[in-house]
């Protein structure tokens, strides 16, 4: 799935910077702390830590980095669950072609 959004992105958004991907909480912990981070993708599930447990530890680290939340259970707790956690928004995967783009466009660039 990683790959294939990867490759999506970057085929559908203006030229990117950079792309970096984590396989984990502790991982994309890392990368945010070693550089800025415009904008967190997070998978709601994550090994380990879940996207929402991630995505509290990333906004109390860096409460500026945007983070969307994207998962195939797209259930009303979970969405309110993200929220509450300081996703900017959540996504289901089902939906994520169609919904994510709006989303992104609205970021401050």
């Amino acid at each position: 799935m990683r790959v294939a959004l990867r490759d999506w992105l970057l085929a559908s958004l203006p030229p990117t910077r950079m792309l970096r991907e984590a396989r984990s909480m502790e991982e994309a912990l890392e990368q945010a702390d070693l550089a800025p981070i415009d904008l967190v993708l997070m998978n709601l599930e994550l090994p380990g830590a879940n996207g929402i447990e991630a995505t509290r530890e990333l906004r109390r680290r860096h409460p500026a980095c945007p983070v969307v939340i994207m998962s195939v259970n797209d259930s009303e707790p979970l969405r309110l669950a993200a929220l509450g956690a300081g996703a900017m928004a959540f996504v289901s995967k089902r939906e994520l072609t169609h919904s994510l783009l709006p989303i992104l466009d609205r970021l401050p660039r």
